[in-house]
């Protein structure tokens, strides 16, 4: 994100599923909802670089500005930085 949008947004994120499927992003400055109850945590997104590749920073900023989460689809199981991509 540009200097112009506002400065990146730090979030919790919580998948239902582990392979992929619903996700929320909550704003560290914000409450988690109630509705996470028994999903997992997935880690910290402190950088939009950090973040799994169906997240959208303006979308996230503008939800979460009104809820203080944001749900979205990730088709992807998220990667942490030490996993090897799989191998044919």
């Amino acid at each position: 994100m540009s200097d112009a949008e506002g400065p990146f947004l730090s979030y919790s994120l919580f998948a239902k599923e582990p392979d992929g499927g619903l996700c929320c992003a909550v704003r560290q400055d914000q409450p988690v909802p109630d509705f996470i109850e028994g999903w997992s945590y997935a880690g910290t997104i402190a950088d939009a670089r950090e973040a799994p590749p169906d997240f959208r920073p303006r979308a996230a900023q503008a939800a979460t500005s009104l809820t203080g989460y944001y749900l979205f689809l990730s088709l992807r199981p998220r990667r942490g930085a030490g996993d090897a991509p799989a191998r044919a």
